[in-house]
């Protein structure tokens, strides 16, 4: 789709939209419950989107311990709770934490408009900059943030020398509450340059630094309530308030962290307080939240302020969006046509495969495959410029063959239909070699946990029992050579956030103290790129992967 098809297209479905999620902010809200001392607000909150406007179901057990699934987020379920929660909160406003760029194909396909429509229809009235808004690099953000009818908002980056971004960001903006003053101040994660594509124009500055400049600023226009919204993640969020003076909350993002008491199929742990409160330099408290990722939570957190601005009493929840919540029907409608041109972009085609390439369900769960191959590769291929040497690709993330002949893009997503997303994490020798251990620990019952594998090559003794089956392990690859692995030496290792979280019994990758990131990619968009890259894709089997004592088939 083009850039002016695009942008027509954007102008048609979503002038209703602007008008409606204009209209409920301006109508919506409790009048405060504040004393002459006292200013209290409701903070309505999202973070970490990545372009999933429809639901996602999730498998799990119910309250009975049976199998079960569920769907959570969709952007007009959302819509549709936060107008509930606009009408019964009091002094409501409606933020959203960064990353609404990156992981389906409506983001692959409208590069920004669709994002557009569905923060729009919600009312956001502030955004901060997430890494993945520049996975398309200024030409792309550019238009997105000239078209915005909310601020968004960073501290940290400078964009003086890049002339397409120069202007469009603000360090902070001030909402005016019924009268009152809310300072609201921005910060994206400096790693940006090596997760997303800024390019070299864009800088990242030192975030505490740059965050205290702006909320200075803001205090020395007499605004004591100030708001940080965050992309640097829940850790480094808890970790540099108490570096901070005048802070009062942070909305993060980033990390993905589900936060708060829930209940629900498939929900995983939750690994804090909503909010976690700690102290600022100045004493005071600070409370922390953020609503784990893909729409699927929403966030609502309620704060009092004394007359100094310090919060004194809060209260937050995190919302599992359930089918609870019936979607609005306008934004519904327009997801709906959105979604109509992304079957023609399933047609696209991507290249061409020289030869079968195999992604039979049996062979990639016990055996190295061309097709197990040319998607480990293309992990590495992606994450190159962050010092990827080793990929690891579960058996089980592979689920249809490619026959030879022009490749679609429907084709490469139903090899790879889960969603997951490119995961770096930089493991030991001897931890690459303990996922490699699980990887085989039941290979004779073809379990997805087996490991294609790219930068690597080992061999599987299948006589020898159960966690000393793997031997030769060796680092390199066809064209440079091999060598042994060091059991000592730290190995930077692209995988999938499914096994990186522990999945399929890979909690050597889970528990792994080196560093980690998820990229945000999703696993089809690196398989795409690095077939359009190649053009006519020709995997073979190299020996990667050398299996002995196999029992006889019965």
């Amino acid at each position: 789709m083009t850039h002016q098809v695009r942008n027509s297209f954007l102008k048609t479905v979503t002038i209703s939209i602007l008008l409606a999620g204009a209209a409920a902010l301006a109508s919506g809200g409790a009048l405060a419950q504040s004393t002459p001392s006292s200013f209290t607000i409701t903070i309505l909150h999202s973070n970490d989107t990545h372009d999933n406007l429809e639901p996602i179901t999730l498998s799990g057990k119910d309250a009975k311990g049976a199998d079960a699934k569920a769907s959570y987020g969709g952007v007009a379920r959302i819509k549709t709770l936060i107008d509930q929660l606009t009408a019964k909160s009091t002094n409501p406003i409606v933020l959203d934490a960064g990353d609404a760029f990156t992981g389906t194909l409506y983001g692959t396909v409208y590069k920004g408009a669709t994002e557009l429509a569905y923060l729009t229809a919600w009312g956001v009235q502030a955004q901060t900059l997430g890494n993945h808004e520049f996975d398309g690099g200024p030409a792309q953000l550019a238009p997105y943030l000239k078209a915005t009818t909310y601020p968004v908002l960073s501290s940290n980056i400078d964009v003086s020398n890049e002339p397409l971004l120069k202007g469009l960001i603000k360090p902070s903006t001030v909402l005016d509450v019924r009268g009152e003053k809310i300072g609201v101040v921005g910060v994206t994660t400096p790693e940006t340059p090596i997760t997303s594509s800024p390019g070299p124009t864009v800088k990242f500055l030192d975030p505490v630094a740059s965050v205290q400049k702006a909320v200075d600023d803001l205090k020395a226009q007499g605004i004591n309530k100030i708001i940080l919204l965050s992309h640097l993640g829940y850790d480094v969020d808890t970790a540099i308030a108490p570096r901070l003076h005048d802070i009062d909350v942070i909305i993060g993002g980033h990390s993905h962290t589900p936060l708060g008491s829930y209940a629900g199929v498939g929900l995983p742990a939750p690994q804090g307080n909503d909010p976690t409160v700690v102290r600022n330099a100045d004493g005071n408290p600070v409370l922390i939240t953020q609503a784990w990722e893909y729409g699927k939570f929403y966030g609502d957190l309620r704060v009092t302020f004394d007359a100094n601005g310090v919060p004194v009493s809060w209260k937050g929840q995190t919302i599992p969006v359930t089918d609870a919540y019936k979607p609005n029907p306008t934004l519904d409608a327009a997801v709906k046509a959105f979604a109509v041109p992304l079957e023609a972009f399933r047609k696209q085609v991507v290249g061409t495969a020289a030869i079968l390439m195999n992604g039979n369900r049996t062979e990639v769960r016990q055996r190295e495959t061309n097709l197990g191959n040319f998607v480990a590769d293309a992990f590495l291929w992606k994450t190159q410029n962050s010092g990827a040497v080793i990929s690891l690709q579960n058996g089980g993330g592979i689920r249809a063959s490619i026959e030879s002949g022009p490749v679609t893009t429907g084709q490469v997503i139903a090899v790879q239909p889960f969603g997951n997303t490119v995961y770096l994490i930089d493991l030991t020798g001897a931890e690459v070699t303990a996922a490699l251990e699980n990887g085989v620990s039941q290979w004779e019952t073809g379990a997805g946990r087996f490991m294609q594998v790219g930068g690597l090559k080992y061999s599987v003794d299948l006589a020898k029992p159960v966690g000393a089956r793997v031997s030769g392990v060796q680092v390199g690859n066809a064209k440079d050579g091999y060598k042994p692995i060091d059991p000592a030496a730290t190995y930077r290792v692209v995988t999938n956030n499914f096994v990186a979280a522990g999945g399929d019994g890979f909690n050597v990758l889970k528990n792994a103290k080196g560093a980690r990131y998820d990229t945000g990619i999703p696993d089809y968009i690196a398989f795409t790129d690095y077939f359009n890259s190649i053009k006519n894709a020709n995997p073979s089997v190299e020996g990667r992967i050398t299996i002995v004592n196999e029992p006889a088939k019965k």
